[in-house]
């Protein structure tokens, strides 16, 4: 499935590198997503478990290497987290320690898939 989002995939990494280090985004990794994509308003979904099931349900969650730009959903810390892929294994986003950084895949979770940055209820 195609996605067109307000912002594109480049954008919104971009804007996700220029946050690296902070610890504002804390527990809020899909709304780090959602507004990295260009949707200032709420996704639709309660958090990234309830994202990840809709997804599922849906059939939009792939195995393997994830794509640059991609969201790459994973089970960390005793909870589902998302992070956007830069490709090669490494994601950005609001890591398991609190602040917004680069994460190395392998090393966060071996419990993960992917879907294409899908908002469908952002706007």
């Amino acid at each position: 499935m195609r996605v067109v989002n307000p912002r594109d995939t480049e954008s919104a990494l971009e804007w996700q590198l220029a946050r690296i280090g902070s610890a504002a985004w804390q527990e809020w990794s899909l709304k780090f997503q959602r507004m990295a994509f260009g949707y200032a308003n709420d996704s639709g979904w309660h958090d990234p478990a309830d994202a990840l099931q809709w997804l599922d349900h849906h059939a939009l969650l792939h195995e393997g290497a994830a794509p640059r730009g991609a969201l790459v959903w994973y089970q960390a810390a005793d909870r589902v987290r998302v992070g956007c892929s830069l490709g090669s294994g490494r994601l950005v986003g609001p890591l398991p320690s609190g602040r917004i950084g680069i994460g190395v895949l392998d090393q966060l979770s071996t419990d993960y898939l992917w879907s294409d940055p899908h908002f469908p209820f952002g706007h």
